[in-house]
């Protein structure tokens, strides 16, 4: 069990965890010249029962709150410690808010320095605690009165943390594993080593996981939990991990900085359930600048509030917040805010959307499919993120913004069952039905509106469904074309009922031109030659294939020749064969194609006109 002190400098955090552990946690020279605990220190002990106490041990003075923030992230249990002689002040509130924001649920209270004073202090004290600690988490926790200087109830809460310890619930290991960094040095013979407490999964020695958010892969030489050397660390372990890259240097990892299993995408701004103080004078207002932390991350940024009006004392409320630099964040992380000045702790929350958009973040339905995101309920959310979703959503984006591994994901969707579209795209049941019915509605209307046109290629219907993935449109007009509601015709496609007809006679010369010109589809008769083969007037057959051109399955790129859509994508896919130092000529286009020099001409013509190539003098340029 991990163990976090919290309370006012002086009150004894050190010296209790020195009592507790025999450890001193004041590590650095200065703060044994000052007797006043600056960063974070670590401390552990055996328990009787064989388990192992760890304690992180926290500054306690309000100019040091960054390095206390980056102390109690991740922890299993909070003590609260309040010398009997001061009482509750202005840090123990704050750091109990904190706790209390970060979403800790156990906790105890250490009453310190009762040597110091009598009988009748210690429960005026004691009153002031319970006020102090009233609907909050520690609301009903044991306050144990202790001195570090006479060692008079040390044991007794030694006893209460051992059993704290058994009684408490172990942390799950699921999602993938993350790490952050809260300290980093280096160790002779080793190399670079990182600490910090594992926030999800799990990692090995010799897994490569990656330096976030620099992206930089790293190998796991060895790895150290609770002050131990081990083969694993797990979600809740105060981790050191030894860390071996020929792309990394000690000063490029800075506290903040992450260890994943998943080179995933750093963000700017997310969208957080945000809860205001109540101990603030004033209502939280739009676009307020803030200092932010999470995890070990510290940034500045503003909330951009998602809901009219402002967040009241106490009350909570959506909102964005946007950051300076980006970092990994995910679904649930928890979220400090402190006023612009870094003076006082204002409020809290828990991130709900870590891939929050720059555009459109306070739209009426985009805030309503927020609030139905449950913080503490990660199914119950993913769920709503499948059953909103009308164009589906990126299996991997769930992965990432939940942090969740593929067989994990796999086990929600098996209860909660929904269309796969290609690798990636999951999409309900009843969105697919609609999406069916809107683009077969869509195409109808587009040909009343296009009467002289046969069909429309699939790039003109993408513009039908915006915001619709390839995957989506291809699943969709694959089901309208299997049930018979869509027709494809070369590369267009067009609604049964719409589109051209042709007659019989139309249909039998049709039939017989077709065949010729697949015997060479690259380079098909010009159409005085193929009507002689066909023993048809020139003009009669043009006017049969200008109306299957019509239909998608013709191109006449040249006035006197016609290609079939397999042969013009054929002349196209030979551009990159032909093109040598991002430039080719007539001649190295002729030798990728195999046809005359004058078609070749006539085809880059008509490619420069689509906007294919570009001529530049007598070469050429794939645009």
């Amino acid at each position: 069990m991990i163990i976090a002190t919290a309370g006012h400098v002086d009150h004894g955090k050190t010296s209790l965890v020195n009592a507790l552990t025999g450890i001193d946690t004041d590590r650095l020279d200065e703060e044994k010249q000052r007797g006043l605990t600056i960063d974070l220190g670590f401390a552990y002990t055996d328990t009787e029962s064989g388990g192992r106490l760890g304690f992180v041990d926290v500054p306690g003075h309000t100019r040091f709150i960054s390095n206390m923030l980056a102390g109690v992230s991740a922890i299993d249990c909070a003590l609260l410690v309040i010398a009997a002689d001061d009482g509750v002040m202005p840090q123990t509130r704050e750091h109990l808010e904190i706790l209390n924001l970060l979403g800790i649920r156990q906790g105890l209270v250490a009453l310190t320095k009762i040597d110091r004073v009598d009988d009748e202090r210690v429960d005026e004290v004691t009153e002031q605690i319970a006020q102090a600690t009233a609907n909050t988490f520690l609301e009903a926790a044991e306050i144990f009165p202790a001195s570090s200087e006479t060692g008079e109830g040390i044991d007794t809460l030694q006893v209460a943390l051992e059993v704290f310890a058994e009684e408490i619930d172990n942390r799950s290991d699921a999602g993938l594993f993350r790490l952050a960094i809260d300290r980093r040095f280096s160790v002779k013979g080793s190399g670079i080593v990182v600490t910090g407490s594992v926030f999800a999964g799990s990692v090995s020695t010799g897994d490569e996981v990656f330096l976030m958010p620099q992206g930089i892969p790293v190998r796991v030489r060895s790895l150290h939990t609770q002050n131990q050397a081990s083969e694993v660390a797990v979600a809740g372990d105060r981790c050191a991990v030894n860390i071996t890259s020929n792309e990394i240097e000690l000063e490029d990892i800075h506290r903040g900085n992450w260890l994943t299993l998943n080179a995933g995408q750093a963000t700017d701004r997310v969208d957080i359930a945000l809860r205001l103080s109540q101990d603030e004078s004033r209502a939280l207002s739009h676009w307020t600048p803030v200092h932010i932390h999470t995890a070990a991350n510290h940034m500045t940024g503003r909330v951009a509030l998602l809901e009219p009006g402002k967040i009241e004392p106490g009350e909570t409320g959506l909102a964005q917040l946007i950051f300076e630099p980006p970092v990994n964040l995910c679904f649930g992380d928890r979220v400090i805010l402190r006023d612009q000045a870094a003076t006082r702790t204002i409020g809290g929350g828990v991130i709900i959307n870590p891939d929050s958009p720059k555009r459109g973040r306070a739209k009426p339905e985009r805030v309503e499919h927020l609030s139905q995101l449950d913080p503490d309920n990660q199914i119950k959310s993913i769920v709503h993120q499948l059953t909103s979703a009308a164009a589906g959503i990126r299996r991997n984006a769930l992965e990432r913004v939940y942090n969740l591994a593929s067989e994990e994901l796999e086990g929600i969707l098996a209860d909660h069952p929904c269309e796969r579209l290609g690798d990636n795209l999951l999409i309900t049941k009843n969105h697919l039905e609609s999406a069916r019915a809107s683009l077969l509605e869509k195409t109808t209307s587009w040909h009343e509106a296009n009467s002289g046109k046969s069909g429309l290629p699939k790039s003109q219907m993408q513009k039908l469904v915006r915001g619709w993935s390839s995957n989506l449109l291809d699943a969709v007009i694959g089901r309208l074309i299997d049930d018979g509601d869509l027709e494809q015709r070369g590369n267009q496609l067009n609604v049964k009922g719409f589109g051209v007809e042709l007659s019989k006679n139309e249909q039998k010369i049709w039939s017989e031109a077709e065949p010729l010109l697949k015997a060479d589809p690259t380079k098909p008769p010009v159409l005085h030659e193929l009507a002689k083969s066909l023993n048809i007037d020139p003009k009669a057959l043009e006017r049969v294939l200008i109306q299957i051109v019509k239909t998608g399955q013709l191109v006449r790129p040249i006035k006197n020749r016609f290609f079939l859509v397999e042969g013009i994508d054929a002349l196209k896919a030979a551009l990159p064969v032909a093109s040598h130092n991002d430039t080719f000529t007539v001649q190295q286009y002729r030798d990728a194609t195999g046809i005359g020099r004058n078609l070749c001409i006539e085809i880059l013509e008509y490619f420069d006109r689509l906007g294919i190539t570009r001529r530049i003098g007598d070469e050429r340029q794939i645009v």
